[in-house]
């Protein structure tokens, strides 16, 4: 008998406080569609962007250890700067399978830049992680980096998922700062999943000609390089959403997030 060979499938489990991670997944599936995924939106802690490091860290614990307990995945992905930058190198060594974090990619960013400032808008707890500072302290020798920390854009954000109109004055309004400079960043750093989502609101908001950067390049590296080293002999072939908290606003977004590719929708317990 003529011995049937399975072709390996990869399941990628990616979780967010929201939908930002979305971003990314959207970049991931472009790039590998044979992939399957699994998305965690914690909306029940949503924003990560507040929260202390310590409690970050506590619930991207809790989160993958109980989500790998029931469901099979390939590798994880922390879709969040925030949780990312706060947790990432302890959360590695906890678990067996490969975890990867997205950070601001402001190394990648002073190949870009002509006028040599560049400028990054994150969340105040990605801004102010002291390995952010460090590398910020580290290009400042050579580069004028500016930088902007917004809550208001992760909302706007969410606001645009769920259907409402997006006030582009209120996007200048935060970057006010920067129309003060003598010279307007020509490069910015997208330090949160969820400014791509209002990429076109923000190219139409700002000076043109902007060169916009996010982390989907890096994660796009790391993820060949991790399919490239192992060897994944399992998969949910399913694209799914889990939720942690049922509120008004899930069920505002449940057809936007199934219209991306997922074919369920459940909540999803997190104590």
């Amino acid at each position: 008998m003529n011995k049937i060979l399975l072709k390996p499938k990869i399941t990628i489990f990616i979780f967010d406080s929201g939908v930002g991670g979305i971003s990314i997944y959207n970049q991931i599936k472009k790039k590998f569609p044979e992939i399957y995924f699994i998305y965690l939106l914690d909306n029940q802690f949503f924003p990560y962007g507040i929260k202390s490091k310590n409690c970050i860290f506590k619930r991207c614990i809790k989160i993958l250890k109980k989500v790998s307990y029931q469901y099979h995945f390939s590798l994880a992905i922390i879709a969040c700067n925030t949780a990312s930058v706060s947790s990432i190198p302890m959360i590695q060594n906890y678990f067996s399978f490969p975890i990867i974090g997205v950070t601001p990619v402001i190394k990648y960013s002073i190949n870009k830049t002509n006028n040599g400032v560049i400028g990054i808008v994150a969340t105040k707890t990605t801004l102010e992680h002291y390995s952010i500072k460090k590398k910020i302290k580290y290009f400042s020798k050579n580069y004028i980096i500016e930088t902007i920390s917004s809550k208001k854009l992760v909302l706007l954000a969410e606001d645009k998922i769920q259907g409402f109109n997006i006030s582009l004055k209120k996007i200048k309004k935060i970057f006010n700062p920067w129309y003060k400079l003598k010279i307007f960043p020509d490069t910015i750093i997208l330090g949160c999943t969820h400014f791509p989502l209002i990429i076109d609101e923000l190219k139409e908001t700002l000076p043109k000609n902007i060169k916009f950067l996010d982390s989907k390049i890096d994660i796009i590296s790391k993820i060949q390089k991790i399919i490239t080293n192992h060897k994944f002999l399992f998969s949910i072939q399913k694209n799914f959403i889990l939720y942690t908290k049922y509120t008004l606003k899930i069920v505002k977004i449940k057809k936007y997030l199934l219209n991306q590719g997922f074919n369920f929708f459940k909540k999803f317990k997190i104590k």
